[in-house]
């Protein structure tokens, strides 16, 4: 797609630049590799949606040396909506589905007066080049302005993801150009597929006869079978003549669905989007714990490598951060979030050491806050807040080292017992009487 308003300070016209060359299409055989075709196998477009719509979704945030986020039209650009046209959702998957199919995706940075970036346009990656001038200066060559015009774009002002194979970190290249193998042996094993049970592709039987027979009558035994038997006509009786048999042939299922071979290619094309096969839905090995480990992986091999070479890009080039300070931020916690017990756990061991608020909790959980949940906590016998922690030590102190204070008894003091030798005289005075 290609958008008419462009910033008033990229484009320079330039003579004898020199082209930086990159891959494109493919041709297998008689199969040809190229966008279309790759997206008719159904585990490329699997892998290529779930790995563009994985980063599509997540917060992308501008935080500043503190680590606080910060809200204003550049974060705008990047959450809400790039430009009048489409939203950020859309624009991440263009760009990122760009990169890993042709090996680039580009957009173009329009800025104000200021050099501020106000809206980021995409470019097909077909129309984009890279060009060295006479000067060894890098230039953008894009086909595709209003009359087809050519434009010269600077460096600065083009928003440019690559995918990961480069060979000279100017240039990605394609997984439809380097998987051109793999993808072609798919394509063409769809295409087989197809025409062999397509009008029952594959014969059922032969017809046999004991001797030479002219092409005039092999034409109307022809005929006459294709005409009885032929299509979807099965179950007929058939009356043969002049010695002619039928023989009929098997096939293995196997052969027919070619399973082995597909579910080969799954694999392959697994291996090159760098998702484990669960993710295009091969569930051959699955089970509850690998699948969760995979998710895992998934998340810190594959996805958190795009998250960055986003970032990076926006930093250097929408939000000028070439010294420090600001910078942005995919937020990956929708992926590695895990499940509910998992969650519950890292909140709790988080919040026991006054790392994060109730509310903050509350907020990943999109859940409203609720008044004094600002307040952090540290875990002793209970959770206590943390600006009172020092009166709860200072009270524990007290208690174990105050004076200790003798009891006061309330009871009546007992009677001292009389000694044994006026007992005895007691009794020698009361037998004498």
């Amino acid at each position: 797609m290609a958008f008419s308003f462009k910033s008033i300070f990229a484009r320079k016209s330039k003579a004898d630049l020199v082209t930086i060359p990159r891959r494109g299409f493919a041709i297998r055989g008689n199969t040809v590799v190229n966008e279309d075709s790759a997206m008719q196998v159904s585990a490329f477009h699997r892998g290529l949606i779930y790995v563009s719509t994985q980063i599509a979704k997540l917060p992308w945030d501008i935080k500043d040396k503190d680590n606080v986020i910060q809200e204003g039209l550049t974060s705008d650009l990047l959450n809400l909506a790039p430009n009048t046209e489409m939203n950020a959702f859309m624009f991440r998957l263009s760009i990122i589905q760009n990169a890993i199919i042709h090996g680039n995706g580009y957009a173009e940075i329009e800025r104000n007066t200021l050099g501020q970036a106000i809206a980021l346009w995409p470019l097909r990656s077909q129309e984009v080049e890279l060009l060295r001038t006479p000067e060894g200066k890098l230039l953008y060559k894009w086909i595709g302005g209003v009359g087809s015009n050519t434009v010269y774009l600077q460096p600065r002002d083009v928003f440019h993801i690559r995918n990961f194979h480069t060979k000279d970190g100017l240039n990605g290249q394609g997984v439809v150009a380097y998987g051109a193998e793999t993808l072609g042996i798919a394509i063409a094993a769809d295409k087989m597929a197809s025409g062999i049970f397509h009008n029952g592709g594959i014969p059922s039987g032969v017809l046999k006869h004991p001797g030479t027979i002219t092409d005039e009558a092999y034409k109307r035994m022809k005929e006459s079978w294709d005409a009885q038997h032929g299509g979807r006509k099965t179950g007929g009786t058939s009356v043969l003549e002049e010695g002619v048999t039928y023989e009929a042939i098997n096939v293995v299922p196997e052969a027919l669905q070619f399973l082995q071979s597909r579910q080969f290619g799954v694999l392959e094309i697994a291996r090159f989007l760098g998702v484990p096969p669960t993710k295009l839905f091969d569930v051959t090995a699955a089970t509850y714990s690998n699948v969760e480990n995979a998710n895992l992986e998934v998340a810190t091999d594959t996805l958190d490598a795009w998250a960055v070479n986003l970032e990076m890009e926006a930093d250097v080039k929408i939000l000028n951060n070439r010294y420090g300070g600001r910078f942005t931020e995919l937020d990956l916690y929708a992926v590695f979030r895990g499940d509910m017990k998992t969650r519950s756990s890292y909140f709790k061991d988080m919040m026991s050491v006054g790392s994060i608020t109730p509310n903050e909790i509350r907020s990943r959980e999109g859940m409203a806050p609720y008044e004094e949940g600002d307040n952090y906590y540290i875990a002793t016998n209970n959770f206590t807040p943390v600006d009172r922690m020092n009166e709860v030590i200072d009270a524990q102190i007290s208690s174990k080292t105050a004076p200790q204070t003798p009891a006061v008894s309330t009871n009546t003091p007992a009677v001292e017992k009389p000694s044994k030798a006026l007992e005895e005289a007691a009794i020698m005075f009361l037998q004498k009487k």
